[in-house]
């Protein structure tokens, strides 16, 4: 696995971590893959979120909001959903760890890089994490889970920044704020360790971070993403309504990102309750 973390308006490299051998210069890749990342935005109108070049699997994470890009490469077994699902634990760690560093440099990534340094040993203990449940073929399917909810999380969060006024955006985050202080007060979330990191605010979003896939309940943790998913499409059709709902997740890419995964979805057993989830609503 190789990640790079780049300012996504200048190209400059914020961080770069390599898993695998490669001859490539990493800052000429790193201003290849912010000009690329500026071509899918400027011709396909969209960031694209992932790409088979140069032998490897190659999988983005525009973060608008702190203007970052977030890539990681790894070679072609691994599935683009497992990987975006680790870019996506990286790229929530980072932000959380330098956010005020952002803020204090006045919503700006210049300056002194070297203060990024430390994080590399956060992607190392992720790493090694990750080794170990890719040993275990008991918990091979959980990773590609996980990886499937945050995706969908991650799209349902743009529709709330995309198409929300600000009286809608502002109603839908007060009513999953609710919903999740309850989520919090269950018997399952007080004795679980690993629902404890099923972590909310209105500012992150839903982040599903250092989640232990060795540990953890595996149908645990699944029947409570699922009861969550079902919360926030609740509230969305609550607010909007249906029209509007089926309206904003197909111009987000909700269908189009479940119809081009329906063979990921079946294999884990995911198709039939997502397929319910939006389209029956």
């Amino acid at each position: 696995m190789i990640i790079w973390i780049l300012d996504a308006e200048s190209g400059v490299k914020l961080l770069y971590k390599s898993f695998l051998k490669t001859d490539a210069d990493e800052d000429i890749v790193s201003g290849f893959l912010t000009a690329f990342h500026h071509f899918s935005m400027v011709e396909f109108k969209e960031s694209l979120d992932s790409i088979e070049m140069g032998g490897l699997r190659w999988v983005y994470i525009l973060e608008e909001k702190f203007k970052l890009l977030f890539v990681a490469a790894d070679t072609k077994h691994i599935k683009t959903e497992p990987l975006l699902g680790r870019l996506n634990v990286i790229r929530n760690s980072f932000i959380k760890k330098y956010e005020s560093a952002w803020e204090k440099k006045g919503h700006s990534w210049d300056g002194n890089i070297n203060i990024f340094l430390p994080f590399l040993n956060e992607i190392e203990d992720y790493y090694e994490q990750w080794g170990e449940v890719e040993d275990l073929a008991k918990v091979a399917d959980f990773f590609d889970i996980l990886g499937v909810f945050q995706k969908i999380l991650i799209i349902l969060r743009n529709v709330v920044d995309n198409k929300m006024y600000t009286k809608s955006k502002t109603s839908i985050l007060n009513k999953i704020e609710v919903m999740y202080n309850n989520f919090v007060n269950q018997d399952d979330f007080q004795n679980t360790p690993a629902l404890k990191n099923i972590a909310f605010s209105k500012e992150s979003w839903f982040n599903l971070i250092d989640i232990n896939l060795i540990k953890s309940d595996k149908d645990l943790v699944i029947k409570n993403l699922r009861s969550i998913l079902f919360g926030i499409i609740k509230i969305f059709k609550e607010v909007k309504g249906k029209n509007a709902c089926f309206k904003y997740f197909s111009e987000e890419g909700i269908y189009r990102y479940l119809y081009n995964n329906m063979k990921l979805l079946k294999d884990l057993k995911l198709d039939m309750f997502l397929l319910e989830a939006f389209l029956l609503l």
